[in-house]
């Protein structure tokens, strides 16, 4: 057992990546692939795709930008590199890349005027492996969860990539100071308070078969309360980063909790609600995934539209994709207001999630599903209207964990 949460707690990391799915939002359809030049700053629109390549420990991660995303294949020529296995977010015209490996790193991206992403500022805090979790409030305040070894919370200004300040979590590790490592995985905003999936492990291995999620009080940084649930364990995000919680159109929070049953316990991966204008969980709703969906799942996906993706493993004797050289995960879709399974999504490969899960939504709903397999690696554009999906476009520079849209 204390085998197989290291590699939990070394996995999870490098797979974050909120994606963030949070739900990656928005695309251009403009065919232009011409290089944009820009005399007098960086480049404010277009996207960053970040892809990873080389085997752990020796790893490289590869930033590159392009106009528009209807291209058939990218590789790395023009691409700037980062040392080790790194996710990626955007906030405005940056990007943000956390790689794996201590100390923690959060390095800002944006992209100069020949159209090489460059590194501009970067965080740096001792003592952890990883930036979990990052919200932006605005364009001077940001929060950042840090994991690994210290586990903390940090405010800070990303217009200048400083630290502010620092959210104080000794209510969240009072709660059990018999709890040896603590993990803040997966964040959303609601009503001016913001809402962390906490997990607690005693020697690697779960506390116990409970979910829990701390609330944050944004306007005092001040943490009100930490919320539990029995009927699903282990808050431990997803394939991306924040794709362990969402907020659908109503402003209910849908948090997916991986369970315990593949470390010994008895909590099942499932759905838990918190109802909009509320901060505890919804005694009256859950969903159990491994019941509806058929095995475990690991991270949940909502679009604009209302359509909800998770993923799902297919041999959990294999989850971390280890021993059978082997991608394991399927893209699930699930109902929420019905509790149900919807049933995979058409047309897509069986994926390594070890190599990231990200749903992207473009502006005219579409979807983008990136897939890992022994074969390639792709993106894939899924048509919500007929519910086929076709190969948008393929990576010979490595697996794909980042699709970031730059906004001015």
């Amino acid at each position: 057992m204390t085998k197989l949460f290291q590699q939990l707690a070394f996995v999870s990391f490098i797979l974050m990546v909120a994606l963030n799915f949070q739900g990656c939002t928005n695309d251009d359809d403009d065919d232009d692939m011409t290089p944009v030049v820009v005399d007098d700053g960086p480049i404010k629109t277009g996207f960053v795709i970040s892809t990873v390549s080389g085997a752990w420990p020796d790893q490289t991660t590869y930033l590159q930008w392009t106009n528009d995303l209807n291209i058939t294949s990218i590789d790395n020529n023009s691409s700037i590199e980062l040392p080790g296995n790194a996710g990626t977010t955007s906030y405005g015209a940056a990007v943000y890349a956390r790689p794996f490996g201590a100390p923690a790193n959060l390095v800002k991206y944006v992209v100069g005027k020949n159209s090489i992403p460059e590194e501009e500022e970067r965080i740096v805090v001792p003592g952890a492996n990883t930036f979990s979790a990052i919200y932006f409030k605005s364009e001077t305040v940001a929060y950042a969860s840090v994991a690994g070894g210290t586990s903390k919370l940090i405010i800070f200004d990303p217009s200048t990539m400083r630290i502010r300040d620092e959210v104080s979590l000794a209510a969240i590790n009072q709660k059990f100071p018999e709890a040896t490592r603590t993990y803040y995985i997966a964040m959303q905003e609601r009503d001016n308070k913001l809402f962390m999936g906490v997990h607690y492990e005693v020697n690697f291995s779960p506390l116990n078969d409970s979910a829990y999620v701390a609330v944050i009080d944004l306007n005092t940084n001040q943490v009100e309360k930490v919320i539990s649930d029995g009927r699903t364990g282990m808050v431990f995000g997803g394939q991306t980063m924040n794709a362990g919680m969402v907020v659908d159109a109503n402003g209910d929070i849908y948090v997916q909790a991986l369970g315990t049953t593949n470390a010994g316990g008895n909590a099942p991966s499932g759905v838990l609600r918190i109802k909009s204008g509320e901060t505890e969980f919804d005694t009256d709703y859950f969903i159990d995934l491994e019941a509806v969906v058929g095995n475990i799942c690991y991270g949940i996906y909502h679009t604009s539209s209302g359509r909800t993706f998770t993923a799902n493993v297919q041999d959990e004797t294999d989850f971390w994709e280890f021993s059978t050289g082997q991608p394991q995960f399927k893209y699930v879709e699930i109902d929420l207001e019905n509790q149900m399974s919807l049933g995979d999504v058409p047309g897509l490969p069986t994926t390594y999630g070890s190599r990231y899960m990200i749903v992207y939504e473009r502006e005219d709903q579409n979807l983008l599903f990136t897939t890992a397999t022994n074969d390639e690696n792709a993106v894939y554009l899924f048509d919500v209207s007929t519910n086929t999906a076709s190969k948008l476009f393929t990576s010979s520079g490595g697996h794909i964990t980042g699709l970031e849209k730059l906004e001015e």
